[in-house]
């Protein structure tokens, strides 16, 4: 008698090899998968750090900029104002024609502060950033600007209210030389250092350029000077009148 055994399909040949397959196929995909979605998840939290990286960089860098410039307006004033003392010296007549020829040549500076005040007291910043020596910098940059505002601005303008502002006397003792000495330090390290930090984090000046007028287009920077401008001419113009009253 001939008996017939019945081999079950899945043991046929060849169907091991191909539920094999069908299981690594399997397991290459749900690996793809996961590295896809954690890899995913990896790259876009990679690039939302680069890019608050970036932002705060810019942010500190254009505000240092902007502060560089406010010093370097300073200095022009006060290498003008040195020249026309020089001039006062050698012709007091000319102070006689016009007693308040140095009525714009008292310094101002001002700016906020408040992207000094994230910077310094926002330990997350500097983590962000992720560069101590930049920091470093930035800090120092922060420090010469406070000096150059309390050792040449703040005083000089003292000098001026002491001395009076059309009077031959007071005007040729005024201490151009000093400020303009001492101010002139300050701003060749300020901005020596902000030319060491835009190379550590690699950007260009037309870089900073492009942002620094992205940011003036959100802020109307011409109104606030105008306000401010307002607001020197009148005080100038009370501290005048108080001159013409003494006399």
């Amino acid at each position: 008698m001939n008996v017939k055994l019945h081999t079950p399909k899945s043991l046929k040949a060849g169907s091991g090899t191909a539920m094999l397959k069908q299981f690594l196929l399997s397991l290459v995909a749900t690996t793809i998968s996961i590295v896809l979605t954690f890899g995913t998840a990896g790259w876009l939290d990679s690039r939302k750090k680069e890019a608050a990286k970036h932002e705060m960089v810019m942010t500190i860098l254009y505000d240092i900029s902007s502060s560089i410039e406010k010093m370097e307006a300073v200095d022009s004033l006060l290498r003008n104002g040195f020249e026309q003392q020089v001039k006062v010296i050698e012709n007091p007549e000319l102070m006689k024609q016009n007693p308040f020829m140095f009525v714009s040549m008292v310094p101002e500076m001002q700016y906020s502060e408040s992207v000094e005040n994230i910077f310094s007291s926002n330990i997350e910043t500097i983590d962000i950033i992720g560069n101590i020596l930049f920091s470093e910098n930035v800090s120092q940059i922060y420090n010469i600007r406070k000096k150059y505002r309390d050792e040449v601005v703040e005083k000089l303008r003292k000098e001026f209210m002491k001395s009076g502002i059309s009077s031959y006397e007071g005007i040729r003792d005024l201490d151009f030389v000093t400020h303009l000495s001492i101010g002139s330090y300050y701003l060749a390290d300020a901005k020596e250092r902000m030319n060491v930090c835009k190379q550590m984090m690699d950007i260009s000046d037309e870089e900073l350029d492009a942002y620094s007028k992205k940011r003036e287009m959100l802020f109307d920077k011409s109104r606030t000077d105008s306000i401010t401008k307002a607001i020197d001419a009148e005080m100038l113009e009370r501290l005048m009148r108080l001159e013409d009253a003494k006399k």
